[in-house]
């Protein structure tokens, strides 16, 4: 067998080995001594272009039925609870034309998780009972989509192209698409597709674990040998994408939520061959820039579009769409030409020279690094990557073809520059305002399609550029040359380097993931921001246009490996930025300068308050049970009001108003910062001189600010209706721990941990009641709890309560009757989820981040959870399980509908429920 190099990164220390089996199954195996976890993921080169046409969405129903049940693991929700119990997760996914299966696990377990992982492809039971209940499932998550619009303006999309091309069929599936047909069970189709589609050499196959090499070999040989073999290589797609007649089209959308966009797209063949040197990437970055001279600011400053975005859009094996799309102001929705011919003049002036290469050697330089110093992906994500980047690359190219990229050829970038023309060009107006002559199968969804007028097209293509807009100019950010900290200034904690009554610096330096990388946590306590709701929504406001300040100020900085977040978070204001270390402080300093200068015009104010409130409107049409879970934030977390509540604050707000907010914002102002990564003393130092003197110019300062939170002890079970906008069924069902403390921490994370893969099969796969199922670990700062979800289409809230509730008393049944030793291999599943360490110098961050918003200066928590959960023995797991159950148990269940038959829970509505948890 020959050897093929595998090209890694110099900061990746793991051990790479490619083999085909002789079934022609594709196989990259990884060994990683850090990994907490192994890791499996299996593609496949079969999508729902595969489907036959009278049965569309079956490859996605394979899928779904690979997962229940097998030859030799016959038990339809043994393979996930094997997984769960021991640590893991699993999951998959069908797209076009590839289909992607991944688990993660306990390193102890992980070759019996292999076997069942690769029985399921080789020997799939297809059992009749489940090939109906699934079928329901499907129908169920067709459902639960009908009304997002993602899908339903892919389906316009579906429905405006070459019919003949596989991109026209429905690919997700529902009853009337998967069903019995009077020549053939959908069982014998089911059977059908996977021998006539499913075969190793269309697999490629990633295995990542600290296991040995030859070890995970022998597995592969082992247990992947049965594969079904005998299929060829599938034919490439021959049917072009779109016909002429597809082209020079506008296709008007009305959307389910209030938006309003233009997205332009422009067809291209097949890039892959092109990925050496991502340069349709590099032109979607010239397009979608947001500096000063931008199309952009441009767009902006006329007042049209409130936001851009390039280089988006489908793509496959024979055909990509290069998308921009606009989110336009009500000025550019009367005024869609003008959008358009900006677009073109930008187009003239890209086209006008050659390829910019000092522009393309930035990005060059910046991925570079991203290759030299790439942090450490975990299992799960490397073996999910690899496995499908073996369906891309050249083998030697599996990790190094997203970071290739070589200076093209300029006739390259010519051709792909003349596919940027009118004629070439697809349009649509996505508005509840759009005139709309059909409606699209499957979603409902109002459109038309007109062809646009040669006037138009003949416009758009003699516009030439304008001075407004110019190429990006040369990076100030890029000017620093990288260096390393050495390993022995590597500290395992944050160490607290200033505090003051106004003023806390934490410092980390991090050398572990070998990285010039840092991040800076900065909180600004605003008590003008957070007093009442008033203030609550015009702070969240104060931000939007404050970023829209600064963007282009601070794109250039985002173009050189740096970035920056913030956020309204509950004490205030909060400022992430992250990267390269190099510049960052500055960055930072540039930030809080803008915060002391920000002035902003009425017109910005009316245009992005109106854009808020539309933001907030379209989110009380999420999931149902979205809705719901926002709406138990919102009641325990007195400083995060329901949407309704911050909409109606905000329209009443005037400018005037406003204004007088934003003067009085940095009143009493408190800071705390956190800065981790590839920093040195010196450099700690220079953050806190800098905010030193950043709040000496500051007119008062203050203490930080303590975090409320309400509690539902003492209040029974309550049942309080929330409207969901839905004609789905929604519930959820929220449990308190008594108080914070981590022997609580711990009981309430097993019982999520135990239930979670129990719960979803149940109600999910067995009794077929949603969808969406499933339970969470919810605490609300730090008092612990847990909810179990449910969303269905077919059984009220009621049912569903009942069904959660027998669910519940059959846990504890099987909990009571479980072995000890049993019992303390469960725990130990948890146990190993809790004790992994961090993967990556940004999760190690955001953790510490997050302990010390917490109030955990020790930085121990998880320590103590882990310390808690080892003592923790079964009788004190079956004394919580019992309380829970108890019929006066605290409980809040929020819910779809009203309470008609339970007697034993109150119910509440809004108002009453927030009186009585905030009077405890």
């Amino acid at each position: 067998m020959e050897k093929v190099h595998i090209k890694q990164s110099p900061n990746d220390n793991r051990a790479y080995q490619h083999l085909t089996l002789d079934n022609g199954l594709t196989v990259v195996l990884v060994n990683d001594s850090s990994a907490e976890k192994s890791a499996a993921a299996l593609t496949v080169n079969v999508g729902h272009f595969d489907d036959p046409a009278d049965y569309q969405g079956m490859a996605h129903f394979l899928e779904h039925m690979l997962f229940l049940g097998s030859e030799n693991f016959p038990d339809p929700g043994e393979y996930q609870q094997f997984i769960s119990q021991y640590g893991g997760s699993h999951n998959a996914w069908t797209g076009t034309e590839h289909s992607h299966f991944y688990f993660d696990i306990d390193t102890p377990q992980f070759q019996q998780a292999i076997a069942r992982f690769a029985d399921m492809f080789c020997r799939p039971l297809f059992t009749a009972a489940y090939v109906e209940k699934e079928r329901h499932a499907i129908e169920a998550e067709y459902s639960l989509k009908l009304k997002d619009d993602s899908r339903r303006i892919y389906q316009v999309h579906k429905e405006t192209i070459n019919p003949a091309h596989p991109f026209a069929k429905f690919s997700v599936g529902n009853l009337n698409t998967l069903n019995d047909k009077p020549q053939q069970t959908l069982r014998a189709a089911l059977l059908q597709f996977y021998q006539q589609q499913y075969s190793a050499s269309r697999m490629s196959l990633c295995l990542v674990s600290p296991c040995s090499l030859s070890a995970m070999e022998q597995w592969v040989k082992q247990l992947f040998a049965g594969l079904p073999s005998a299929l060829p290589a599938k034919p490439p797609l021959a049917e072009p994408l779109y016909l002429a007649e597809h082209q020079a089209i506008l296709l008007n959308i009305k959307p389910h939520k209030d938006s309003e966009r233009l997205v332009a797209s422009f067809a291209l063949p097949d890039i892959q061959p092109w990925y050496r040197h991502k340069i349709v990437s590099f032109l979607a970055s010239l397009l979608g820039d947001e500096s000063e001279g931008s199309l952009l600011s441009y767009l902006k400053n006329a007042g049209l579009v409130n936001q851009l975005s390039a280089g988006g859009g489908i793509d496959g094996s024979n055909y990509k769409d290069f998308t921009v799309s606009f989110e336009l102001t009500r000025t550019g929705r009367a005024d869609t030409t003008a959008v358009l011919t900006a677009l073109y003049s930008a187009l003239a002036r890209i086209k006008q020279q050659p390829l910019p290469q000092q522009l393309y050697v930035e990005r060059q330089q910046l991925l570079h690094w991203s290759f030299i110093y790439q942090e450490p992906a975990d299992a799960l994500q490397t073996a999910s990557q690899l496995s499908v980047n073996l369906q891309h690359y050249p083998v030697e190219d599996t990790i190094f073809g997203d970071y290739r990229m070589e200076l093209p050829p300029e006739s390259l970038y010519q051709q792909l520059l003349s596919w940027f023309r009118p004629d070439n060009m697809r349009l649509m107006l996505i508005a509840p305002d759009v005139p709309v002559l059909s409606e699209a199968k499957w979603y409902n969804t109002p459109y038309s399609v007109t062809r646009l007028s040669d006037s138009l097209l003949q416009t758009l293509a003699e516009t030439g550029p304008i001075a407004q807009i110019t190429l990006p100019g040369v990076n100030p950010y890029l000017t620093e040359q990288l260096s390393l900290l050495n390993k022995d200034q590597h500290m395992a904690v944050p160490e607290q380097i200033h505090c003051s009554n106004h003023l806390s610096v934490w410092y980390k330096a991090d050398t572990e993931f070998n990285t010039p990388k840092g991040h800076i946590f900065l909180q600004l306590s605003l008590p003008q921001s957070i007093a009442d709701n008033r203030q609550l929504a015009t702070s969240r406001l104060w931000l939007e246009l404050f970023q829209d300040h600064i963007n282009q100020q601070f794109y250039t900085a985002t173009n050189a490996g740096l970035s920056y977040n913030l956020h309204v978070q509950k004490q205030g204001i909060s400022i992430h930025t992250s990267g390269l270390a190099a510049n960052q402080i500055r960055l930072l300093q540039n930030i809080l300068l803008q915060i002391n200068q920000a002035s902003f015009s009425e017109l910005r104010f009316n245009e992005l308050k109106q854009q808020l409130c539309r933001h907030w409107a379209n989110s009380s049409k999420s999931k149902p049970v979205a809705r719901l879970f926002s709406q138990l934030s919102a009641l325990l977390q007195p400083l995060n009001p329901e949407i309704e509540v911050l909409i109606e604050q905000l329209e009443q707000l005037s400018f005037q108003q406003f204004c007088q907010f934003s003067a009085r914002l940095l009143d009493d102002v408190h800071l705390e910062a956190l800065l981790i990564g590839n920093w040195t003393r010196d450099n700690a130092a220079a953050l806190q001189l800098m905010l030193q003197q950043w709040q000496a110019e500051q007119p008062s300062l203050g203490s930080k600010i303590q975090a409320k939170t309400y509690s539902i002890e003492d209040t029974g079970p309550v049942w309080l209706q929330t409207d969901t906008d839905s004609t789905d069924h929604a519930l959820v069902v929220y449990l308190a721990a008594k108080h914070a403390s981590a022997e609580q921490m711990a009981l309430f994370m097993l019982a999520n941990h135990l239930m979670s893969p129990h719960y979803f099969h149940q109600l999910r796969t067995e009794q077929q009641m949603g969808y969406l199922v499933g339970t969470g670990y919810v605490p609300i700062n730090t008092l612990p709890g847990m909810a179990f979800y449910i969303q269905s289409p077919n059984f009220n809230c009621t049912t569903l309560y009942q069904a959660t509730v027998t669910f519940f008393r059959d846990f504890l049944q099987q909990i009571e009757a479980m072995p000890e030793p049993m019992f303390g291999e469960l725990k130990q599943g948890l146990t190993a989820q809790l004790a992994e360490r961090d993967t990556s110098l940004g999760s190690r961050a955001k953790r510490l981040w997050l302990a010390l918003g917490q109030d955990d200066t020790g930085f121990d928590l998880t320590c103590r959870i882990i310390s808690a959960l080892a003592q923790l023995e079964k009788h004190h797991f079956i004394d919580l399980l019992k309380q829970l159950l108890a019929s006066d148990y605290d409980m809040l269940l929020l819910a779809s509908e009203a309470n008609s038959e339970l007697n034993h829970i109150k119910t509440m509505n809004r108002a009453e429920l927030r009186q009585a948890i905030a009077d405890r």
